[in-house]
């Protein structure tokens, strides 16, 4: 009876033990799971947060192509009304004497109606006026006198800065200006 008994006690015991380290691996399952659950939804909110983070970024890289567009709009507006009231300015400082050689003419005119002689002195510098009308007798569409298209197409063509500068009658700077707007340097 004493090894019954015994072997009843160790049958016990083995089962107690059975029963404690199901306990345990019981409790621990369920903390490992509360753990488990918790990292999920940190990373979900993550997720949820990198979500928000990336679509701020594209809204805000829309924001700044806006205004890079704006800002390049505005400098190439203001650029252009600069050049404008510089040749305006030119232009005026160059057709100022002619202006007084037409009004001289003018009262040489009145004055010479019946002297032939003087008939043809006028005539002489009719002709000279003439040539010099001439030389601003082209005047482009353009109120800058540049022709952006012809500029790009010379310079894709292989044209240099300076040769097309010299080609068309207008400052290298002009030339530069206008490609590099066309983002051709």
């Amino acid at each position: 009876m004493g090894s019954e008994n015994l072997l009843l006690w160790g049958g016990i015991g083995v089962s107690v033990v059975f029963i404690l380290l199901i306990i345990y691996l019981y409790l621990k399952e369920t903390e490992s799971s509360k753990r488990s659950r918790r990292y999920e939804k940190s990373i979900e909110e993550l997720n949820k947060e990198v979500y928000r983070l990336h679509k701020r970024i594209k809204e805000l890289d829309s924001d700044l192509e806006h205004f890079k567009v704006s800002i390049k709009a505005q400098i190439y507006q203001d650029t252009r009304l600069e050049i404008k009231n510089l040749l305006e300015t030119n232009l005026n400082t160059e057709l100022s004497p002619i202006q007084a050689d037409m009004e001289s003419l003018k009262k040489e005119w009145g004055a010479c109606k019946n002297n032939i002689q003087n008939l043809e002195d006028l005539e002489n510098k009719i002709f000279s006026l003439e040539e010099r009308i001439k030389e601003f007798a082209y005047t482009p569409t353009n109120p800058t006198n540049i022709d952006e298209g012809r500029i790009i197409s010379m310079f894709k063509d292989g044209w240099s800065v300076d040769s097309i500068a010299k080609e068309l009658r207008i400052g290298k700077g002009e030339v530069e200006f206008t490609l590099k707007f066309a983002n051709l340097n």
